[in-house]
């Protein structure tokens, strides 16, 4: 179960192999937002090799692939304009279409894999399981406002994180009965500098995200065994769409799941927490 987390995808990946390498073998893979494309990845080719060519994929992919026609950073003017998005996902389309193939469907793939979407309109979670795999991961990845939505079967779907972040009951709804969790959401792994208006809203938007974790959690853990992976700790702030640190988190995260799979870490780490001085500097 792979959570949203943008460039935080790369900590899925470090821990995904150390998985592998352990000699887990997933029956099925649920994701959202990055979560979905590293799980379509995952079912696609559910093996060493499958693993090593998604961590190549991660490790050459730089900012300009995902955002063309400028720097993030510079482009929040375009915030305050008519329209749905910041950022085309031409980039994201040819990522997908260029490493899965343009015409592949979810059902082809050699796992069941699950896509997490947002419905535009209701709010209400969308589980994609079947028909063409581009669309609801372009859906699944569309975080409100920076990409569009994307129209599928006549209705618009955004970001899977707003409705369900970490699939959790996707999986279990499927029958899971243990369930391996890796959680790269960025308020339980990395500390955002609260020192502006935008901030403060976002570091907002991705607690109330994380909110439906801890009922899952509650919901589900007498029913399932849930294994949740504890994501390397981060002593660096990561912005959405800086691949810069790709390298890194791929690697810290791959050593800390190696130990928590040796029995050397707690499986339930406290999250990060901002002291209030932090919070108010």
């Amino acid at each position: 179960m792979l959570s949203g987390g943008g460039p935080l995808g790369a900590l899925q990946v470090g821990a995904i192999k150390a998985i592998f390498e352990h000699g887990v073998r997933p029956d099925l893979v649920t994701g959202t937002s990055v979560g979905a494309m590293n799980a379509a990845y995952i079912a696609t080719n559910p093996t060493m090799n499958g693993i090593d060519r998604m961590e190549l994929v991660w490790r050459n992919l730089a900012e300009d692939d995902l955002f063309p026609g400028g720097r993030f950073r510079a482009s929040w003017a375009r915030m305050f304009v008519k329209g749905n998005r910041v950022f085309e996902n031409t980039g994201l389309e040819h990522l997908i279409t260029s490493t899965l193939g343009a015409d592949a469907r979810i059902e082809d793939a050699q796992l069941p894999l699950a896509i997490v979407c947002t419905d535009l309109e209701t709010g209400a979670e969308k589980i994609f399981t079947q028909g063409e795999l581009l669309r609801p991961l372009l859906a699944s990845a569309a975080m409100p406002g920076v990409f569009p939505p994307v129209e599928i079967d006549g209705r618009l779907y955004t970001d899977g994180g707003v409705a369900n972040n970490v699939p959790i009951a996707p999986a279990v709804d499927r029958g899971a009965t243990t369930l391996w969790v890796v959680d790269s959401t960025s308020h339980t792994n990395q500390r955002r500098p609260l020192q502006r208006p935008m901030d403060f809203f976002f570091h907002a938007f991705t607690l109330a995200r994380g909110q439906r974790l801890g009922a899952d959690l509650k919901l589900f853990s007498d029913k399932v065994n849930i294994i949740l992976v504890p994501t390397a700790p981060l002593r660096l702030f990561v912005p959405f769409a800086s691949m810069e640190h790709t390298d890194q988190l791929i690697d810290s995260s791959y050593k800390h799941t190696k130990r928590f799979l040796a029995g050397q870490l707690d499986a339930k780490p406290e999250p990060f927490r901002i002291s209030s001085s932090e919070a108010i500097r």
